[in-house]
């Protein structure tokens, strides 16, 4: 009998050891669910970086939200002066009872900026903050859970600085610096003309576009981010024209064949979106990136070559290598950016207001040209009628044709 309780006692040790042991795995496993779910709070610190989070179970869009779950996240922008831009990239709440709710501060108590989301979406629902937090709350009932959600989120102020009074000039460096639309990321200010010359005194400048919201419009008539491939606006080294809203709106790369980029951006008297968020940096000379030069270009080129040898075996290969010479000369004159063409900033001057119109029922007009590019580095336009009242000196929205 002694022998037998002895293992019963055995057994039952063993039994609480693994249970023990098996109950702090779970705990640390999902202790994400205990401490932001079970009435306390998740705090995140945005920077000017997009970063995501997601509802606890996501796993990338192919897993499930628990029951009866109360999930609170505190964004907070890190400095006093920088607000939160919250966007639901993906979601999939059930709306039978599970919901999510945006609130403006570090409680729920705050405004709410956002109520009741549920059902499905694709990066929408954009929420700013009015000061330096943000608070996000997901609840679930007992029924039909569902996916959930990942959210993007990042800090932002209006870094426009003077380049919409005057044309401002800033110095990249190896260390991320950023450029925004006005009052950005409230909406941008009508009857904008603005203008920022980044350059370097050696190397190159790369730009990123982290975040746009411009409206959309066909050929980019109304308002539009422009990016130039020099220090001065020429069509001819315009490499992007872009206007589309998020989460369309443009993103990606850029790099200076030069020592300068200019960026211009422009709106008219109706109709203001969040605007753009642009990084810009300096970047050594030996990046290999030529976004003027075309394969026709290329052709051109052959063609040139072949007219070359042609003449050299009627005239001498002398004769030859000098035309070739001449020509090659030429080119690369007309296809550098710095001189391109004359210098041309009083032809648009700064002061020169965008034209008006009449806003269209939703307050923009939809249009798959967000961003245009053409295969030589700039844009041809047809010449709409506002672009016809436009006209300076006879030369098309004040460019050299």
């Amino acid at each position: 009998m002694n022998s037998l309780k002895r293992s019963q006692m055995s057994v039952c040790h063993s039994y609480s050891k693994c249970e023990s042991i098996l109950g702090l795995f779970f705990l640390n496993l999902f202790g994400i669910v205990f401490s932001q779910c079970g009435g306390s709070t998740q705090s995140l610190t945005a920077n000017q970086a997009i970063q995501y989070f997601t509802s606890v179970g996501y796993n990338n869009g192919a897993g499930t939200y628990s029951s009866n779950i109360d999930c609170q996240w505190i964004i907070d922008s890190g400095v006093a002066n920088y607000k939160v831009i919250v966007y639901l990239k993906n979601y999939n709440i059930a709306c039978s009872g599970d919901n999510i709710n945006i609130y403006d501060g570090n409680n729920i108590s705050g405004t709410v900026l956002k109520s009741n989301v549920c059902g499905t979406g694709t990066s929408d629902k954009i929420v700013t903050s009015t000061g330096q937090y943000l608070t996000l709350r997901f609840t679930s009932d007992a029924v039909n859970q569902s996916v959930g959600f990942e959210a993007a989120y990042f800090s932002a102020t209006d870094l426009s600085g003077t380049g919409c009074t005057a044309e401002q000039t800033l110095t990249p460096t190896t260390s991320a610096q950023y450029v925004t639309s006005p009052s950005f990321p409230s909406l941008y200010d009508v009857s904008s003309n603005c203008r920022w010359v980044l350059t370097v005194p050696a190397g190159r400048v790369q730009v990123e576009i982290v975040y746009s919201d411009i409206e959309s419009s066909a050929n980019c008539a109304f308002d539009s981010l422009e990016i130039y491939d020099g220090d001065y606006v020429c069509e001819n080294t315009k490499l992007a024209a872009f206007c589309a809203r998020f989460p369309n709106g443009a993103t990606g790369s850029y790099i200076s064949n030069g020592t300068s980029f200019l960026l211009k951006f422009k709106s008219d008297g109706s109709v203001s979106y969040t605007g753009y968020l642009i990084k810009y940096t300096q970047v050594e000379e030996d990046v290999s990136v030529n976004p003027v030069t075309s394969s026709d270009d290329t052709e051109r080129d052959y063609d040139q070559l072949m007219l070359g040898i042609g003449i050299g075996c009627a005239c001498g290969a002398t004769g030859a290598l000098l035309l070739v010479f001449v020509v090659t000369f030429f080119k690369s004159k007309c296809r550098s950016p710095k001189i391109v063409s004359p210098r041309v900033k009083t032809v648009e001057p700064m002061n020169g207001g965008p034209h008006m119109r009449t806003p269209s029922v939703n307050g923009s007009v939809d249009s798959s040209d967000s961003v245009t590019h053409s295969r030589n580095g700039f844009i041809r336009r047809p010449l709409t009628t506002s672009r016809r009242s436009s006209m300076v000196d006879g030369k098309s929205n004040g460019f050299l044709p």
